[in-house]
């Protein structure tokens, strides 16, 4: 919506016409849902005042007034499944390019960041476990139980933006990569240390250096895990970020995430 629209809707002294258009701007703002909900049904019983409108507000009411189902219409379902599809094809992308350059990182949940920040968590959990398994018919099935990493990650940064406010400015959206690597670490390294046994090439190095600080094997993989864990997912959920702002703006207006979402600053109509 324009933010005019925003403007006017809460400007001191006008009657709140639209309840439903105001209850999705407060949305959006933050309000829990209950709260919002329970602050619509008193606004409900109450009768509002009357208004003198001004010029302002006489020449705005000529255009008909856009309904809330229409401003906030879901996207299609074709177009949530080709998102989807491209999401699984850059995290496949992702992890060939690092294979081939052996490059420190994962760079394997673009795509799964993608799609858990601009159509929801579980969007990206099936984007995650489906990435993982198509990866297993070129790495072998050593990447299916690490679906899990990549699911946990999709569900730590789609909650973290739309239930926990974290996309809304930069460095929240920061901290919100950092809490994501550290559930993917807490998930991989004991998958590493019972199933695979060893730690891949990306890690090898690390591996050795926090070995001869700590003396203890397990210690050094958790470590040289967090610490490449950081770096990738910081890259990846900014790379997403990146992503995330060239999407339709169907799918923009429903992100509330920093540079991407028009309420929040992000590219216009």
């Amino acid at each position: 919506m324009a933010r005019t629209t925003v403007y006017d809707a809460f400007r001191t002294g006008r009657a709140r016409v639209n309840l439903e258009l105001v209850r999705e701007i407060a949305a959006v703002l933050g309000g829990d849902d209950h709260d919002v909900d329970t602050w619509v049904a008193e606004c409900r019983r109450r009768p509002e005042p009357p208004v003198t409108p001004t010029p302002h507000e006489t020449t705005a009411s000529e255009s008909p007034p856009e309904s809330p189902a229409a401003v906030w219409s879901p996207p299609s379902l074709r177009l949530v499944l080709v998102l989807m599809a491209l999401c699984v094809v850059a995290n496949l992308v992702g992890r060939f390019l690092v294979v081939q350059l052996k490059l420190p990182i994962h760079l394997d949940m673009v795509g799964t960041a993608t799609a858990a920040i601009a159509l929801g968590p579980w969007f990206g959990a099936g984007v995650g476990l489906t990435s993982n398994l198509a990866g297993a018919a070129v790495s072998g099935p050593d990447s299916i139980p690490f679906a899990l990493v990549n699911m946990a990650g999709a569900l730590a940064w789609g909650y973290g933006v739309r239930r926990f406010a974290m996309g809304r400015s930069l460095p929240r959206f920061l901290g919100l990569n950092v809490v994501v690597a550290l559930v993917c670490s807490a998930l991989a390294v004991p998958l590493i240390l019972w199933y695979l046994g060893s730690v891949n090439h990306t890690q090898n190095f690390l591996t050795v250096t926090f070995f001869e600080l700590t003396g203890v094997r397990e210690a050094a993989i958790a470590l040289a895990n967090l610490v490449v864990s950081l770096g990738d997912k910081i890259i990846s959920g900014f790379l997403a970020l990146v992503a995330c702002s060239m999407l339709p703006l169907v799918l923009r207006r429903r992100t509330p995430l920093v540079l991407v979402s028009p309420d929040l600053g992000g590219p216009g109509d």
